[in-house]
């Protein structure tokens, strides 16, 4: 009988193809290349161009919605990767098998996975039609400088609601004292209040259950299983949201 597979395996499968992944130090040295491009998209023309657009945006929004588009006074900075997640998300993504092989592991240039999410920020609005409102927005503008790549408006049985917009940077992959040039995506994450606050104290669930198969439904028949509070509360409050909305428009209509 074969020996059962362990965590490291779909590290030495695939470092049999880029040798790379197996130098010693090589994860840690992607975290801190992550940290770094973190920082310096933050600070780059795009996201320099979108703070100069912020406060006009929030104007036109309030003049809209009378409300507030973000709950922060301004935006939030990129932020790489741990290096416990890299490692964790590279060997979901590489025991999946077949095309998802061919994606998150480059066959040349640097072997830096591709994640997407390596560097992201996420934009947390009050109202669910400030999310539809700001992605709108920032996907205009990533147009704009030809440097959008997708946008998803994420809703999944496991209740996660949010909508997610990927660009693509020029980045400096660096080791060994040398630098790289290399075009890197990264993720901008936008989501309401009541979504943010879900997905934050039900992220250790996630964690948990999540190299299970993902087509699994089982737990939707089983109420002592954490999936069936946290992804049936996921909808619950995606529901609150519009329900905010709705309430908030009513209050607006005036009185006969």
């Amino acid at each position: 009988m074969a020996a059962p597979l362990t965590p490291q395996d779909p590290l030495d499968e695939a470092a049999s193809i880029r040798s790379e992944i197996a130098t010693p130090g090589f994860w840690d040295n992607l975290a801190v290349n992550a940290s770094t491009w973190a920082n310096e998209i933050t600070a780059g023309p795009f996201w320099g161009s979108l703070t100069k657009s912020i406060d006009q945006w929030r104007t036109e929004y309030r003049q809209q919605c009378y409300a507030d588009l973000l709950v922060s006074p301004g935006l939030p900075a990129f932020m790489g990767k741990r290096v416990d997640s890299i490692r964790d998300k590279f060997c979901r993504r590489w025991k999946r098998g077949g095309d998802s092989r061919n994606t998150v592991l480059p066959v040349d240039g640097p072997p830096i996975p591709q994640l997407r999410d390596l560097v992201r920020t996420r934009l947390t609005c009050p109202y669910v039609d400030g999310v539809e409102f700001l992605a709108t927005k920032i996907e205009t503008a990533a147009k704009d400088m030809e440097i959008l790549l997708s946008r998803e408006r994420q809703g999944s049985l496991q209740g996660y609601f949010a909508q997610h917009i990927a660009i693509k940077q020029l980045v400096f992959y660096r080791v060994g004292g040398a630098a790289v040039a290399v075009g890197l995506e990264c993720e901008i994450q936008i989501a309401t209040a009541l979504a943010t606050r879900m997905w934050d104290a039900s992220h250790p669930v996630y964690e948990t259950v999540r190299q299970d198969d993902a087509e699994s439904r089982e737990w939707q028949w089983k109420p002592a299983d954490p999936r069936f509070l946290s992804n049936q509360l996921g909808h619950m409050l995606h529901l609150a949201d519009g329900l905010l909305v709705q309430l908030r428009e009513s209050l607006r209509k005036p009185r006969k």
